[in-house]
């Protein structure tokens, strides 16, 4: 992973749920190397770009994509 990689959220725990991230969400990672095998990730909504989150993740809890799979977008 690298600073601005796509992810998306793939494991569910307590700490996300606190802060409003759930599975399946997307985000960009934010930091240039991992903290303590965590990144700092800004999850945002779709469509509106708003701020969801800026939390830090378990590298094994994220799946880098290269762009959001069309099938991935919620309807508006």
């Amino acid at each position: 992973m690298k600073y601005l990689d796509l992810v998306e959220l793939i494991k569910e725990k307590p700490s996300y749920i606190r802060a409003g991230v759930k599975v399946g969400d997307f985000g960009a990672i934010m930091s240039e190397r991992p903290i303590r095998g965590k990144w700092q990730v800004v999850f945002s909504e779709f469509y509106t770009g708003r701020d969801i989150a800026d939390i830090l993740v378990e590298e094994e809890d994220l799946r880098v994509h290269e762009a959001v799979p069309n099938d991935r977008y919620p309807k508006k």
